[in-house]
Formats: structure tokens, C-alpha cells, sequence
């Protein structure tokens, strides 16, 4: 296992960043929590786990809070499509991506996990009906992404490509589902529309998404991300995700009812996720550990 003295962690105030931090904590390796929100309290000791206030925007600040980190997990963005206007959203997450792997290539560090997301296949609010060619879609099914935050993913895995073939760096991008935290799993199961619903671009109506993962494994699957040995200068797009899904609909039926050009591949038997987790578990070795189910 590739073993970081020092991992920073972007968006580390987020839903999933601070269960990345507190996870690699657990681990005894230490840590630097970044984001925008507080003050920082960036200590001087060596041995500290700490927290540091910065605007990503900035190439100036990223270098800085990167300088000596073994390896980075990116996290930081704009996540809420209806907290700004939509070119902020873009440009903020494209240039905060674009940011990180400049000055992680720069810097030396040649391990950068970045949080891609689902919505470049399932857009969270589609302006028009999604499609899929084939189900439970995977890693290589053609992407889809129909709003900023989508195509702002979807620009930052180019750029991982690119710096991982011209800048040598060994770039995990984790295309996440829906990340629940353990108190908001009361909330399933989530009931699915009667039929499927007409996209409303004003985001009066949506498909909800029928995937999600625990937060927790979220945080394990990042970690794995930054320590497992992986091959130099590669870029390896990874979807992590629960076993099942976030409803009681049978998979099946979702795939009939909602995607009926799709083509059904095993893995839809009972309430299994719609999307496939079969590539993290082969190149990370993650397999996802919690359901709502359980609280059952």
C-alpha cells in the first residue's frame, strides 16, 4: 500500500469532507483540512492535524496549502445548483479543479483524488429525458451531463486526463452518488414517480436519483483512493456507490418503467444499484460496508 506522510483534503467542511478527515485520522495518518468557510488554525507542529481557511480560486492559496502534501483528495466545489448562477457554478469548480492539479503537478505530489460525480451520467435536474444504453451502467457508459455542475465534473476529469498523461500524476476520480450521512438514512426509502416525469430546465420537476452511498464509505473509498498503489500517470474514473438503491421499487421495474431503451445486464436482481461498483471493488478493493437497510 502507498503510504502518504501527509494528506490534504479539499472541502474538508463539506457533507463528505469531514468524514474523509475524521477517517483518515482513524487511519494515523495526518491530515489538513482546507476550505473556504472560518478561520484556519493551521498549526506549527509537525505531528498536527489541523485546518486551514482558503479560497481555492486562487492559484497563490492552493500552492500554499499544498506545499509538502504526499497526496490530495479534492472535494472542494459548488455542489448546490441553486446557490449561484450557473456560470459561477462552472467556472468556480473548473478553475478550483484546474487549481489543484496545477499545483499538485508543480509541487511534486503525484497522487490527486478528485470528486467527480454521478450527474456527469444522471443529472440531478435533466433538461431533457436521460438515457441510458445499457443497465447497471458503468465507468465506460457515454457520459451525459446536462447542467453546470455536471459539465463542471465533466471538464475536471479532462483535465486529470491530461495532467496524468503530460504531468505524470496518478489521478482517482470518484464519480460519487448521492453521499448520505448515517442520521439522514431514516429517511429512505424513497418513493419513485408514478411515471416518468417531463424535465422542467426551472427545476420544477426531477427524477429522483435511485442511487446513493453512506458517507462513511465515502470516506473509506477516498482514502483507498489516495493509498492503494496504482500505476504512474494514469487517470482511473471510479463510481462508488451502495449495493442498493435508495427505494423498494425492484430495480428492474425502475429500469422498465424509467429506461425502457435500456439494455438490462445482470446485476438488477431485487434492489441493487442501477449504476455498477464492480470497478472500484476490483482496483481499490472497496466494497461498500452500510445500507438503509440495515436500520430496518
Amino acid at each position: 500500500m502507498y503510504t502518504p506522510r501527509r494528506i490534504v483534503v479539499t472541502g474538508s467542511k463539506g457533507d463528505v469532507g469531514r468524514f474523509v478527515v475524521e477517517h483518515i485520522k482513524q487511519q494515523g495518518d495526518r491530515v489538513l483540512g482546507v476550505d473556504i468557510v472560518g478561520r484556519g488554525n493551521l498549526a506549527d507542529s509537525a505531528s498536527a492535524d489541523d485546518y486551514i481557511s482558503a479560497d481555492l480560486t486562487d492559484p497563490g492559496q492552493v500552492f500554499d496549502v499544498l506545499h509538502g502534501a504526499d497526496a490530495v483528495i479534492h472535494l472542494g466545489a459548488i455542489s448546490d445548483p441553486h446557490a449561484f448562477p450557473a456560470a459561477r457554478t462552472f467556472v468556480t469548480n473548473s478553475a478550483i479543479t484546474f487549481n489543484i492539479f496545477n499545483a499538485a503537478a508543480k509541487l511534486g505530489i503525484r497522487r490527486v483524488v478528485a470528486a467527480s460525480s454521478i450527474q456527469i451520467h444522471h443529472p440531478a435536474f435533466p433538461h431533457h429525458r436521460i438515457q441510458y444504453q445499457y443497465l447497471p451502467f458503468d465507468e465506460d457508459h457515454p457520459p451525459d451531463a446536462q447542467d453546470e455542475y455536471g459539465l463542471s465534473k465533466w471538464i475536471g476529469e479532462a483535465c486529470a486526463d491530461s495532467f496524468a498523461h503530460h504531468w505524470g500524476l496518478t489521478v482517482v476520480s470518484l464519480r460519487i452518488t448521492w453521499s448520505v450521512s448515517p442520521d439522514l438514512m431514516g429517511m429512505f426509502p424513497i418513493p419513485m414517480p408514478e411515471r416518468l416525469p417531463d424535465p422542467d430546465p426551472r427545476g420544477g420537476r426531477w427524477l429522483p436519483t435511485p442511487f446513493y452511498v453512506d458517507a462513511r464509505d465515502c470516506a473509506r473509498a477516498c482514502y483507498l483512493a489516495a493509498t492503494v498503489e496504482l500505476p504512474a500517470a494514469t487517470h482511473i474514473p471510479l463510481i462508488i456507490t451502495a449495493r442498493d438503491s435508495t427505494t423498494d421499487l425492484p430495480s428492474a421495474e425502475i429500469a422498465q418503467r424509467f429506461f425502457p431503451q435500456a439494455e438490462v445486464r445482470p446485476g438488477l436482481a431485487g434492489c441493487g444499484a442501477i449504476c455498477s461498483g464492480a470497478r472500484a471493488e476490483r482496483i481499490l478493493g472497496f466494497v461498500p460496508q452500510h445500507s438503509w437497510r440495515e436500520n430496518l
